[in-house]
């Protein structure tokens, strides 16, 4: 029969377990009522659960030894993408520790987690799960093995190239993932031996960073770290320094920091030009078609986001969809729209505020529980209470009142207005597109909370929708 593996990828900053009230994603609480252990009633022979943190979190950290390294990694992480590779790696190494033929793998995401989540989707089709090593003696499955393995599945496959369409790298990665398959025995067929069975993913968003203000600040901190080091190099040793470089100004530091970085990057840049040739495409995610080899696949959108950089990457079903046309049960592919914005739709938010949230993890729980090969959950520890006129946020107005006023005023002398913070963009939605029954019910009430206002609920992005645009005409 085989076994359930779960592979749970969480957003940015986003960690369950380390507090015992805290803001916890649908992720880690539909993790938490799937992992084996003693207290509970999940039998580890049927099925192993992997949580993963998400980038900059508390419990992420680059596996820095010193706290104060593992600050600046994460920080550094939820800025820029930093370490999305690495996640791909522990989620696939988990993986490959414990899958036997016969086995199921199920991945779970959200935001950054959701990608991550599809880029291990996408190398499980490519490589598949290896079954012995390269001189073919039984496959090692101690930590180590398993994550140079994984690294190299990653590395020199699934991120050769990019995953636009088109791409001129396509054929030889797709050559590099049939000898990968061959070296480590994970052919079936001239095929990867083990395409996830099931994928759901809550809220995928293509962007690798959080705007440009957290970047200067940490250009700042760079810059005055860096000049620091040099003022003390030149203290310590300037009998033996140039006069010119110990009487170096601040401005002149920050000139010799600037042009050390450019020769570092034009060094690497031709040193790895071939792992480079995918440093534009790894900021983005551009493969938006399902790999027609994965049975079923469930994708929870947020209808009121209205931050820019956060615009979603949708599915699209391939040839694929016309293979399954015939098979009974369960459709193979659901991506339907929720009401809320980003982390309404994929939680994160505190218990009290997190009924839309319920009510996207209840339709994800209730599909994987659905499957012909549903995985098992402890209904203990995970109690929803799903409310269409629940509290919705906003990250836009959010971050604004978290800052402290002089630097609100301070910014406001150099930009207008609508350039502080996240740049405002609504979602373009079909007018078509799935809604939930939740969305209808929401329409119907005299006003909902949002953020700091109660009123009816007519957001921008669902104005032509065909379902609701009465609404608006009232």
């Amino acid at each position: 029969m085989g076994k359930n593996i779960i592979i749970f990828s969480d957003g940015t900053g986003q960690s369950g377990g380390l507090f015992p009230d805290e803001a916890r994603s649908n992720v880690y609480k539909l993790f938490r009522a799937t992992r084996c252990g003693p207290e509970s009633d999940i039998d580890p022979a049927r099925q192993f659960a992997f949580y993963d943190p998400g980038l900059g979190s508390a419990s992420d950290g680059g596996g820095y030894r010193f706290s104060w390294m593992r600050k600046i990694y994460n920080i550094m992480s939820g800025a820029t993408g930093l370490g999305i590779t690495r996640n791909i790696i522990d989620c696939y190494a988990a993986i490959l520790r414990v899958w036997e033929p016969g086995d199921r793998i199920y991945l779970f995401g959200f935001s950054r987690g959701a990608y991550t989540a599809r880029c291990v989707a996408g190398v499980l089709g490519l490589c598949g799960v290896p079954t012995r090593m390269k001189d073919e003696s039984p496959l090692r499955r101690d930590p180590v093995t398993a994550r140079a393995i994984a690294a190299e599945a990653v590395k020199s496959v699934y991120q050769h190239g990019s995953s636009i369409k088109d791409d001129p790298k396509k054929a030889e990665r797709l050559a590099k993932a049939a000898a990968f398959r061959e070296t480590y025995g994970s052919n079936e067929d001239d095929r990867s031996n083990a395409p996830p069975y099931f994928i759901g993913v809550w809220d995928t968003v293509a962007t690798l960073g959080v705007g440009w203000i957290p970047l200067i600040v940490i250009s700042l901190i760079a810059y005055f770290l860096s000049t620091a080091a040099v003022y003390m190099l030149s203290r310590l040793f300037a009998s033996q320094l140039p006069n010119a470089i110990e009487k170096m100004s601040w401005w002149g530091s920050l000139l010799t920091v600037v042009a050390i970085s450019g020769i570092a990057y034009l060094i690497m840049s031709f040193r790895y030009r071939q792992w480079m040739s995918l440093a534009k495409y790894r900021m983005a995610f551009y493969d938006t078609t399902l790999n027609p080899r994965v049975d079923y696949a469930r994708h929870a959108l947020a209808i009121d986001e209205n931050r820019r950089d956060f615009q979603r990457v949708a599915w699209a079903e391939d040839g694929s969809a016309d293979f399954f046309a015939g098979r009974e049960g369960p459709e193979r592919f659901k991506q339907i729209w929720f009401c809320g914005v980003h982390s309404d739709v994929g939680g994160s938010y505190i218990e009290p505020e997190s009924r839309l949230s319920d009510i996207s993890l209840k339709w994800m729980t209730d599909e994987a529980k659905e499957l012909p090969c549903p995985i098992f959950v402890d209904e203990r520890y995970l109690r929803t209470f799903p409310l269409p006129t629940g509290m919705q946020h906003d990250e836009r107005q959010n971050t604004l009142a978290g800052w402290s006023r002089w630097f609100v005023w301070t910014l406001s002398l150099f930009l207008a207005p609508d350039r502080i913070g996240w740049p405002e963009g609504f979602r373009n939605i079909p007018h078509n597109a799935p809604l939930h029954p939740s969305v209808l019910e929401r329409f119907q009430a005299l006003g909902v909370i949002s953020y700091g206002d109660f009123k009816p609920y007519r957001p921008p992005s669902l104005c032509e929708h065909q379902d609701v645009r009465q609404y608006y005409q009232a």
